[in-house]
């Protein structure tokens, strides 16, 4: 009995953090050769590559794309022998540098044989490849799993595995990915310190209730690295972007679709419960930011390099906005990182705080602030693809019904240590 197993690695492997080079690897639904494969062997197996690939140093498996949403459009092949012009056409699909093709051959019932090669996408010529014979019980999967992925990607120096719900339980100041459901959702450690926050001398155009500028200080915290995706939110929610539009008005547009586009139609209340569940179920406590940590990890933390906008002063540079969106939300990742590695701070989607809005700032409010106890607005941050550039600042704030859902209103998620 085999197993076959496409594991793309995105084009954005070489995307630059401000700690360390993370090579983004995209891992795709697996796809069952022979339909004999027992399905729990299935998840064990898919499980443990992206756990070896996830927690190996320098590398982050990240769910991109869907396999089977592939499969079901396209004619690719099936059997493991996949062409050179399939191979190109996946990379084309999915903006993916290499395709990795693994194949499990069941000896017993105590022991499999992975075997695995990496093809590159624009030449479609073999780079690497490696196997690893394993026992099929779950921690000798994982480690069969983690010496393949050391073969294959030439890894030497390791991070630890988690505990045995597959979540890496990381020291504080370690970035880590929540792998719980398959949401593979990458959390940046934020270390904290002081800042000025509100209409310093970089921003200009200011509104009233961004300028009386006050010095904050907050703790660190851990931060998503993309906003939360339609992938991640169906697969902890249960519910589609269709749904939810359908829920707040049939009759209203969508403005882009698919795994990696940002999660919207969500109201605040509805972000909140994406938080509530992600919490029970891990054990980490999982929130909206408030208001001043989203502008203290906008403007890079400790890392803060002085610009605009979240990682430049060309908004072009790191947002979707009016000028350049075509009127649509765009995937997560895609523009420029800001100073800590974090993505689409500004423009895309408007993100959801905690704080209630109030204008202007409570002026004594700056440990820790969370902003006054009552209200009829909660804080969006950010600006969307339907903004104006002036509005996709890192000091530019605006408040939105707590119950209501817009087309341009998402989310990106906090841990508390």
């Amino acid at each position: 009995m085999k197993q076959l197993f496409l594991i793309l690695l995105s084009a954005l492997s070489l995307t630059t953090f401000a700690r360390t080079d993370v090579k983004r690897i995209a891992i795709l639904e697996t796809v069952d050769k022979e339909n004999k494969v027992a399905y729990g062997m299935e998840l064990m197996l898919r499980a443990a590559l992206s756990e070896a690939i996830t927690y190996t140093r320098g590398y982050e498996g990240y769910d991109r794309v869907d396999l089977k949403s592939i499969t079901d459009e396209q004619s690719f092949q099936r059997t493991g022998m996949v062409s050179d012009e399939d191979i190109k056409k996946i990379g084309v699909m999915t903006g993916a540098q290499y395709v990795l093709v693994a194949e499990a051959a069941q000896l017993d019932a105590g022991h499999v044989v992975i075997t695995a090669k990496i093809l590159d996408v624009e030449t479609a010529r073999l780079t690497n490849t490696a196997y690893e014979m394993m026992g099929t019980a779950s921690n000798e999967l994982k480690e069969g799993c983690r010496k393949l992925a050391d073969a294959l990607l030439g890894v030497t120096e390791k991070t630890s595995f988690g505990s045995s719900s597959g979540n890496r339980r990381s020291a504080v100041g370690q970035d880590f990915t929540e792998t719980l459901w398959g949401i593979n959702m990458k959390m940046i450690w934020v270390e904290g310190g002081e800042f000025l926050m509100g209409c310093t001398s970089e921003q200009s155009d200011c509104d009233d209730d961004e300028k009386n500028i006050r010095r904050v200080t907050v703790d660190g915290f851990y931060i998503g690295m993309l906003e939360v995706t339609q992938s991640q939110w169906e697969k902890v929610v249960g519910t589609s972007v269709y749904q939810q539009k359908n829920k707040a008005n049939p009759d209203w547009p969508m403005r882009g679709v698919g795994s990696d586009y940002p999660m919207y139609y969500v109201s605040w209340d509805e972000a909140m419960e994406f938080c509530r569940l992600l919490s029970n179920k891990t054990g980490r406590t999982y929130t909206l930011p408030t208001e001043a940590q989203w502008e203290y990890a906008a403007r890079g933390g400790n890392c803060a390099d002085g610009t605009k906008y979240a990682g430049s002063n060309m908004v072009d540079a790191v947002a979707w906005h009016w000028g350049n969106s075509d009127e649509s939300t765009h995937p997560c990742g895609i523009r420029r990182a800001n100073a800590l590695g974090i993505y689409d701070m500004l423009g895309n989607v408007w993100e959801w705080c905690k704080d209630w809005y109030s204008s202007p700032y409570a002026s004594y409010d700056t440990n820790n602030p969370t902003g006054p106890s009552s209200g009829s607005d909660r804080v969006i941050r950010g600006g969307s693809w339907y903004a104006f550039p002036g509005y996709c600042r890192v000091a530019q704030r605006t408040g939105y019904s707590p119950s209501s859902c817009c087309d341009d209103i998402g989310f990106r998620v906090v841990v508390i240590p």
